[in-house]
């Protein structure tokens, strides 16, 4: 467990449970910075403010209940404290968005649990961010990403990959990927696998993808596997890049190219005749 000190706000309004859980903190030299609120009002009033790491908040309180304060503990994670035999409140307080929560027995023997219960909760609200980053981040990309299971499912795909394919999201979660690929419907000038130029002169590899309406564009694909905490494979990310317009200049500058020689062996030649021909009459 992290030794690192977190800022807790208690709410209880029973006097001997405030108690109890200070003496428990210092008895045992756990590193929490602790503000006591003993109503919702208070609890309130510490929130507008005060920041804290972590919220513990009794169920029933004199002038509400711990929803009460989840609706206005913004992102502060909630650990919910209920009575010995409420199971069924427990529930409700976790899936109205309380992280985690305790059952209060007669013998406080629940305090011995709160330390392991802070550092999950603060483990899960970390790992919620990051989450949210990487998804933000994915979502937000002008690449197209999509996520298969190892049998080639769609699983996931963003809103780049819908603009692109053609498909909407509930469209294409649970095809399999290969409807992405142009397969044997291929002509000379729509290969699935070509090379093309990139900054200088190195190649790449690319490939002929199909949207939704048959349609074939030029792609640049990386793909990676997602593994499990056990080494396990269990999904492909596959980040897509439309690079028709890049196809289209290069095509251009190959024309270009080729054209200018053209342009070159005929001044070549006819500069050629002209040598010739002051030589012959000179």
């Amino acid at each position: 467990m992290e030794n690192t000190r977190y800022k807790i706000l208690l709410i209880e309004d029973n006097k001997l449970d405030q108690m109890a859980f200070k003496r428990f903190v210092d008895d045992n030299a756990i590193p929490y910075d602790c503000a006591i609120a003993g109503s919702v009002s208070e609890a309130q009033d510490a929130l507008n403010c005060d920041r804290f790491d972590i919220i513990i908040a009794d169920h029933s309180l004199g002038d509400g209940t711990a929803f009460d304060i989840l609706a206005s503990a913004k992102d502060t994670p909630i650990i919910v404290v209920t009575g010995a035999g409420d199971e069924e409140t427990a529930v409700k307080v976790w899936k109205a968005g309380a992280y985690d929560y305790l059952i209060k027995d007669l013998d406080q023997n629940y305090l011995k649990a709160i330390p392991i219960t802070v550092e999950n909760t603060v483990s899960h609200k970390k790992a919620e961010k990051k989450l949210q980053l990487l998804s933000g981040a994915i979502m937000g990309t002008d690449d197209s990403v999509y996520i298969t299971d190892m049998q080639g499912r769609v699983i996931f795909v963003n809103k780049a990959f819908c603009n692109t394919y053609g498909y909407e999201e509930q469209e294409i979660i649970g095809k399999n990927s290969a409807v992405l690929w142009i397969g044997k419907h291929q002509t000379e000038n729509t290969r699935s696998v070509f090379q093309t130029r990139t900054v200088g002169s190195s190649w790449e590899v690319g490939f002929y993808h199909k949207r939704k309406d048959d349609s074939v564009f030029p792609v640049s694909l990386s793909r990676s596997t997602i593994k499990d905490s056990k080494g396990n494979e269990v999904a492909i990310v596959g980040v897509a890049r439309d690079i028709s317009e890049r196809i289209l200049i290069e095509g251009e500058l190959r024309t270009e190219n080729q054209n200018m020689k053209k342009r070159v062996t005929e001044l070549e030649e006819k500069l050629g005749i002209e040598h010739s021909y002051s030589a012959t009459n000179a």
